[in-house]
Order: structure tokens, then sequence, then C-alpha cells
């Protein structure tokens, strides 16, 4: 099998196969760039900040309609 295949064939299938190999990692690339813009967003949306909630978001205000369905309670 070997026998018939040149060295430049080879390298030509070399190449080829390195190049689909760039391909499909570029893709895998912008698939994870795109998850990580999800998330950001998400974040965001839900108020989640490094050093934990901020206070806007969806979770800020769940807290806030929380604290405020307790005082109703409390009369």
């Amino acid at each position: 099998m070997f026998d018939t295949v040149t060295q430049k064939e080879l390298r030509a299938q070399m190449e080829q196969h390195l190049l689909m190999v760039e391909e499909v990692l570029g893709g895998m690339d912008q698939f994870v760039q795109g998850l990580e813009r999800r998330i950001a967003r998400i974040e965001d949306g839900l108020g989640l900040e490094p050093e934990g909630v901020s206070t806007s978001g969806w979770v800020a205000d769940l807290q806030r309609l929380k604290a405020e369905v307790a005082k109703f309670r409390e009369r």
C-alpha cells in the first residue's frame, strides 16, 4: 500500500487533513465563544458578579420582592 504512495502525495494528504483539523478547531472555538457570550448575558441578567450578587438583575429583584412579601406577612 505504501509502495504506491509518493512522498509528494503523502505530504498533500497530510496538508489536507491538517486543514480539516484547523476547520474543526475553528468551529469549536466559535462555538465556545458563543457559549461564553450566552453565559455572560445570563450572569448579567441574574446580577451575578465575581464578588457576589449585584443590586440589579433578576436575583436582586427576587430578593427585594421576597423582602416586601415578608413585610406584608409581618403585618
